[in-house]
């Protein structure tokens, strides 16, 4: 079963909900002139195309490129969408003969307001990719000359295009937004990780995303530091910004991240070497209600096939506190995508009884768990009804 795969990305919270670890093995030093430490560089990669309206001659990126022109037409300038396409920008270009409809799909890495747009010739609307025109949004209409399709230029600010016109030259100018990584994993034995992120000095700064139940992501930059500005490196210059995260123990699934950048997913593992330095971890909320005697630690290791203790007491009386629900979430260093890094495959109910609570806890399969404890449903709401938090975790290695 799964959790709602809501996307909570909640950048002014505290790094402190941090999760994970891989010991610091050193980026290569084509990379890293002045440090070992840095996992990744953020960057823009521009490109212009410039055509010229009389003769149509064209250039991308400074080299002669053979493109179809762009056509002057009531005072304004259409350019073919088969265009870009040619140049990159585009990722493909299809077009539609029933609605006379044509679908861009831009290169992801442009991040553009919309990567999927549908233009209709003969129409002043744009569609999304699910087929609804965007409100207040209208354009010249498109049209078909020759067999070729154009859209008016200033259509393509949608697309993360910058169009200019002047002495009888068209220029669209657009850039590429990368995020390459230059360490995927590291290890390390300590209860938090050191890194750095370089990136372009015009960017927006990078963010550091950690996974939360259910699938939401939390973090940002605060407590985050630039501590170096003004870096010459290919070309262009950067400043290095510093992270440190507090880790649990295993894997520990990071978000990199920035506006209009989009994001790169990284895993540090931390290694525990003794279990009884690890106690777990029980939350702000939890402090007041709840304390364990099994697991007495908080990361476990057992056998396949060996079931998990959980019991311990209950700090405060509440009529409403009936039972916890301990939710068994699986550690997929594959997952398809972002939601399902820790997927939920169980919950176990364990009933509260005499201020105190008792259960079994099963898994199967090899690998590696977070389990999180959730209250009784006590907090009161004013539509749905009380609610619950979550009060404790623990993470849980099977081998």
């Amino acid at each position: 079963m799964k959790k709602s795969m809501a996307m909570l990305m909640a950048s002014l919270l505290a790094f402190g909900i941090g999760t994970s670890a891989f010991a610091a093995q050193a980026a290569p030093e084509a990379h890293t002139p002045s440090t070992n430490q840095d996992i990744a560089k953020m960057y823009r990669v521009p490109h212009e195309l410039t055509v010229n309206l009389n003769n149509g001659q064209a250039k991308l990126d400074g080299q002669a490129k053979s493109l179809d022109k762009p056509i002057l037409k009531e005072g304004r300038v259409y350019v073919p969408l088969r265009t870009l396409r040619a140049t990159g920008a585009a990722k493909s270009v299809t077009w539609i003969p029933a609605s006379k409809q044509v679908k861009m799909v831009m290169d992801s890495e442009l991040r553009p307001p919309f990567q999927e747009l549908i233009f209709q010739v003969g129409s002043d609307k744009v569609y999304s990719a699910d087929g609804h025109a965007i409100q207040d949004v209208k354009i010249p209409q498109p049209f078909i000359t020759s067999g070729v399709t154009y859209v008016p230029i200033r259509a393509l600010t949608y697309l993360g295009i910058s169009p200019e016109t002047a002495n009888q030259q068209v220029s669209l100018k657009w850039s590429n937004k990368v995020i390459e990584v230059l360490q995927p994993k590291w290890d390390t034995e300590k209860e938090s990780t050191t890194f750095t992120v370089l990136y372009q000095k015009d960017l927006y700064t990078p963010q550091i995303m950690t996974p939360l139940d259910g699938g939401a992501w939390s973090g940002g930059n605060d407590g985050a530091s630039i501590v170096q500005k003004d870096i010459s490196l290919d070309g262009r210059i950067y400043n290095r910004m510093q992270f440190t995260l507090d880790l649990r123990p295993g894997p520990n699934p990071l978000m990199l991240t920035a506006v209009s950048v989009g994001d790169q997913y990284l895993t540090a593992f931390r290694k525990v070497a003794d279990d009884s330095t690890t106690p777990v971890r029980i939350f702000e909320e939890g402090k007041n209600y709840i304390a364990f005697d099994k697991p007495a630690t908080g990361y476990v290791r057992i056998p396949q096939g060996k079931a998990i203790e959980a019991s311990g007491r209950i700090l405060a009386k509440n009529d409403k506190f009936d039972q916890l629900t301990f939710s068994i979430q699986q550690y997929n260093e594959k997952a398809a995508n972002s939601f399902d890094f820790f997927d939920e495959i169980n919950q176990v109910k364990v009933p509260i009884k005499d201020l105190a609570f008792k259960g079994t806890l099963n898994i199967q399969d090899k690998g590696y768990y977070l389990i999180t404890v959730y209250s009784p449903h006590y907090i009161p709401t004013t539509e749905h009804g009380p609610s619950s938090t979550s009060w404790a975790e623990f993470v849980v290695e099977v081998y």
